[in-house]
C-alpha cells in the first residue's frame, strides 16, 4: 500500500481519537513510507547529504506519530 493509501486508514479508523503506538507492515507498505519520507525529507534542499529520519523504540520509521514496524 502506499503512504497516501495508509494516511487514509489512518484517518478513517482514528480520526480525532487515540492512534496507536505502532502498527505491523509488510514490506511493500514499509518501503513506500520510507520513499515518501526521504522524499519529503530532503526535498527542495540541494545541501543536504544525509536526510534525518525519526525512528521508535523498536527502530522503526515513525510516520504520522505511529511507529511502523516491518514484518519478517
Amino acid at each position: 500500500m502506499t503512504s497516501n493509501e495508509l494516511r487514509s486508514i489512518f484517518n478513517e479508523t482514528y480520526g480525532l481519537g487515540e492512534w496507536p503506538k505502532s502498527v505491523i507492515v509488510d514490506h511493500e507498505t514499509y518501503a513506500n513510507v520510507c520513499q515518501d519520507v526521504f522524499n519529503y525529507k530532503i526535498e527542495g534542499d540541494n545541501t543536504k547529504l544525509y536526510a534525518e529520519i525519526d525512528l521508535g523504540p523498536n527502530n522503526g520509521i515513525m510516520f504520522k506519530n505511529v511507529e511502523l514496524i516491518l514484518v519478517r
